[in-house]
């Protein structure tokens, strides 16, 4: 057991080395845009040295299953399972989840127990690859975002104990058409690193996000302009109350080919 943590340590610093040489953007077109679009103050991000390791290091736990952290990836069921609580019920939201005590909590659903690189290297053992990312050129970008597809669910126990599970986009609420975010898939870009080497991702506190934001590791596949800021809300119907543990579970369901653009998929409403 001892070797192979070492050996998967040994790896995930050699997939980090490999995708920071793409992915880069310019840190002050990047905080122009961070500037331009806070109109919440966010809160003060936990302390890096605790919340960010350098390395993750990487379990190897048997039969084709790895822990990262509190993050399990199976490799036989092409899924990720993060553990995670309910992090907000009022006001605008513009990510489906957050890091622990990330940057962009004030508008994320939901706060994951993970950090940003832990969280991107189960994406990378899950099979999904970077290199194929093409993250939003800036936030509302109507373009969508390319990469490998997957899909998101929330499961959680009510208190009942009924377990309950729902794709990630039912949990957002779209107050100019009085019905859920409609949007088939959700891309992986992988999020992008500055020129000085600093991860997106870590920096803003992001994991997922649906409004095309260059952080997001992933993103909806939205194709449009997006609505005024504050148009989506928590949709209350399926969980109201703050700090209700849930489990996201990520599946991988399609693996772009080189070369290959993800099909675009237009917005409906039902």
């Amino acid at each position: 057991m001892k070797k192979n943590k070492v050996l998967l340590t040994v790896l995930s610093i050699t997939v980090f080395s490999i995708i920071s040489t793409g992915h880069c953007v310019s840190a002050e077109n990047v905080n122009n845009e961070v500037n331009d679009q806070q109109i919440t103050p966010p809160r003060t991000p936990v302390n890096e040295s605790s919340s960010s390791p350098e390395q993750p290091e990487v379990i190897n736990l048997g039969n084709g299953r790895f822990q990262i952290g509190k993050i399990i990836v199976d490799e036989d069921k092409k899924e990720v399972t993060i553990p995670g609580h309910l992090n907000m019920v009022e006001g605008p939201i513009e990510f489906i989840a957050c890091t622990k005590g990330g940057m962009k909590e004030y508008e994320s659903v939901l706060e994951m127990d993970t950090d940003a690189k832990s969280f991107n290297l189960s994406m990378i053992l899950l099979g999904l690859d970077p290199k194929k990312g093409k993250a939003a050129a800036y936030h509302f970008d109507p373009s969508p975002p390319e990469g490998d597809l997957v899909e998101i669910f929330i499961r959680w126990n009510t208190p009942l104990g009924i377990e309950m599970n729902i794709k990630a986009q039912d949990l957002i609420y779209d107050m100019n058409t009085n019905r859920t975010f409609s949007v088939d898939n959700w891309v992986y870009t992988g999020s992008v690193f500055l020129e000085d080497g600093r991860y997106l991702a870590e920096e803003a506190g992001v994991l997922i996000g649906f409004v095309h934001d260059p952080a997001s590791i992933i993103e909806s596949h939205y194709s449009g302009k997006f609505p005024a800021f504050g148009s989506f809300v928590v949709n209350k119907n399926y969980l109201d109350k703050v700090g209700t543990k849930i489990q996201m579970i990520i599946r991988l369901i399609k693996i772009q080919e080189a070369g290959n653009k993800t099909p675009e998929h237009e917005r409906t409403d039902n």
